[in-house]
């Protein structure tokens, strides 16, 4: 959604980026050294920046691996454990990482404020994006989520009685295409950092991935489940926190692609299923 990704000789990929500027992609490229080895994975290391036309180019070195998704075993086929436990030890990895400063520099989705600058807890940055996503997208969730108001309230609420966390590195969008694995379906690299990265609580990035890995599958409600479980028993999460962060990601990304070039599917209609259940 972001833009578009071209192979280049010498072990290097070219990204076209459709919305990001010059200062932006170099505080992306910042993040990307200060997380540089600090992760049993690969991560993007940024070679430079171009402008050859009317869109920025990166220049960045080429990671190994297949993305997930590519040679998992789908949800409920024999060995599709290993596909859960890969995702799990992606998110545990990323949980140890200390938020780097560079965050607090950088705007996460389409906006142009800082989600959490110095001096601003976690529980109110996050409060902050999702009343601005509702000022700004509310006519279209409104007519197709029961009581929206009431609910957003409830939610705002929810998120206020929370403690606040230690910050760590929020990746927020750790999907089966982000996570590149060997043929062991061992992660060697994670990709597509800048979206929603955050500095922020892993069990907000945990809660995300358990939707994002089959977004679109009928059945991602029982594969939420499934990984809430796996969260739960290896991760200490809770439970209630996690759906509580959940409905927070689903109202976060509903319209994160209105203006994606290639006029792909809104995920308000996924959003309206989640809060109307």
């Amino acid at each position: 959604m972001q833009g578009a990704v071209y192979r280049l000789p010498g072990e290097r990929i070219a990204k076209i980026w459709f919305h990001a500027g010059d200062a932006e992609l170099r505080r992306l490229g910042e993040l990307y050294a200060a997380i540089d080895g600090r992760l049993p994975f690969r991560t993007p290391r940024m070679i430079e920046i171009r402008r050859p036309g009317p869109y920025h180019v990166t220049i960045e070195a080429e990671l190994p691996g297949v993305p997930l998704y590519k040679v998992a075993p789908a949800f409920g086929e024999a060995g599709w454990e290993r596909t859960r436990d890969c995702v799990v030890d992606v998110l545990a990895a990323l949980a140890e990482v200390d938020a780097p400063e560079v965050l607090q520099r950088m705007t996460v989705l389409d906006e142009d404020d800082l989600f959490r600058p110095e001096g601003t807890s976690w529980i109110e940055a996050l409060t902050g994006l999702v009343r601005r996503r509702v000022a700004r997208f509310g006519d279209q969730l409104a007519p197709v989520v029961d009581d929206f108001d009431g609910k957003v309230e409830q939610l705002l609420q929810q998120l206020s009685g929370m403690k606040e966390p230690e910050s760590r590195l929020v990746h927020g969008d750790v999907t089966a295409g982000n996570i590149l694995v060997d043929e062991d379906l061992w992660p060697v690299a994670l990709i597509d950092l800048g979206m929603l990265t955050m500095a922020g609580d892993p069990v907000f990035d945990a809660a995300a991935a358990a939707s994002l890995v089959e977004l679109w599958l009928p059945r991602v409600r029982e594969v939420e489940a499934a990984f809430d479980q796996a969260f739960v028993d290896q991760l200490g999460y809770d439970a209630e926190q996690l759906l509580v962060y959940r409905r927070v990601h689903s109202l976060l990304i509903a319209n994160a692609h209105d203006a994606d070039p290639y006029g792909r599917d809104s995920a308000v209609p996924l959003a309206a299923a989640l809060f109307n259940r």
